[in-house]
C-alpha cells in the first residue's frame, strides 16, 4: 500500500472520486474502530479486541481470516453502518514516514485505490480550489479524518485501562464449513466475571476513561455472532445457485444430513443399550 502526502505544489489541479464499492475490503475479517462507533456497531457486529503491538478495538465482520461477510459479490455493503476508516478512503491522516500515525499528521491518499488523479473526470471533485486552498468537499473530509483521529486517542487511553485491568481472555471462533472446520484465533473478549470482581478503584478508572462502556458494549455485542453465521449460510446458498444443480449440496442440506446421521447414531445407541439391559 503506497501512501502519498497531498501538497499544493504537486496536487493543485488534481481531483478525486468517491469509491463506488467496498471490494477493497473483501479480505478484511476485522475492521479497526474507535469508541464513537460502538453505538452504531453494537446492534450489527461483534466488537472484539486484538493485542498485537498494542491493544486494539475492532469490529468483527468475518468468521474466518481473510473473508469479509459484510459485502456482497458486487462490493455493496450489507450492514447499516460502514466503519469510519472505510468511508474516509482513499484519504487518511498519516506521517510522511511510511504512513505510521504520529504527532505530525498530514493529509494523504492511498494510490492503490485509483481514486485520485490529475485528470478531471465525470463526478470527480477537486482537491484544491482556485485559491490553492482545500476545496469545500475536501475540507469536510479533513474534518472527518481529524474527528476520527481525536477519538482514536481517547480510544487508546480507554484500551490501556482495559489492558491494565487484566480482564481480557483469548477467544477462538470455530466454524464448520463444507471443506472442513475453520478456526479464527488470536481474538480477545472481556471476561465478564473478572470484570465483576474488580475492586471499586479499578472500576472507577475504567469508568473515567470510557473503558467500562467499551467492556459492556463488547460483551453484549457478541450475540451478533449468529448474524455472521447466517450470512455464511446465505452466501453459501447464493454461491450454490450459480453451480450446476447436480453438483449442489448446500450448507443447509449438509446440516440436515449431519443432523439425520446424528439422530440415527443416537437411536442405534438407544437400541444397543436396551438389548444390553435385556441381557442383564
Amino acid at each position: 500500500m503506497k501512501i502519498i502526502p497531498i501538497s499544493k505544489e504537486l496536487h493543485r489541479d488534481w481531483c478525486y472520486i468517491g469509491l463506488p464499492h467496498y471490494m477493497h475490503t473483501q479480505n478484511d475479517a476485522i475492521a479497526p474502530i474507535v469508541m464513537a462507533e460502538i453505538s452504531r456497531l453494537i446492534v450489527t457486529n461483534p466488537i472484539i479486541f486484538l493485542d498485537q503491538d498494542q491493544l486494539g478495538l475492532f469490529s468483527l465482520q468475518g468468521l474466518v481470516p481473510g473473508r469479509n461477510l459484510m459485502i456482497d459479490k458486487s462490493g455493496k455493503w450489507l450492514g447499516n453502518y460502514v466503519p469510519a476508516r472505510y468511508r474516509s478512503l482513499p484519504f487518511i491522516l498519516a506521517t510522511d514516514t511510511g504512513g505510521k500515525i504520529g504527532d505530525d499528521k498530514l493529509l494523504c491518499f492511498i494510490t492503490d485505490l485509483n481514486c485520485v488523479a490529475k485528470e478531471f473526470k465525470e463526478n470527480s471533485t477537486k482537491i484544491f480550489n482556485d485559491k490553492a486552498e482545500l476545496s469545500e468537499d475536501m475540507s469536510r473530509v479533513m474534518k472527518f479524518l481529524q474527528s476520527i483521529d481525536q477519538n482514536e486517542q481517547l480510544t487508546k487511553k480507554a484500551l490501556l485501562s482495559i489492558k491494565n485491568a487484566d480482564i481480557l481472555e483469548d477467544w477462538t471462533i470455530s466454524l464448520k464449513l463444507s471443506d472442513g472446520e475453520k478456526k479464527f484465533s488470536g481474538l480477545k473478549k472481556v471476561n465478564i466475571e473478572k470484570l465483576k470482581l474488580l475492586p471499586g478503584k479499578a472500576l472507577e478508572e475504567l469508568n473515567k476513561t470510557g473503558a467500562l462502556d467499551i467492556c459492556f458494549a463488547s460483551h453484549f455485542s457478541l450475540t451478533n455472532i449468529e448474524k455472521l453465521r447466517n450470512l455464511v449460510i446465505s452466501q453459501s446458498v447464493e454461491k450454490d445457485k450459480n453451480q450446476p444443480e447436480s453438483s449442489i449440496e448446500t450448507l443447509r442440506d449438509k446440516t440436515i444430513k449431519k443432523q439425520k446421521e446424528a439422530k440415527k447414531e443416537e437411536m442405534d445407541n438407544l437400541v444397543r443399550n436396551l438389548l444390553l439391559d435385556d441381557e442383564i
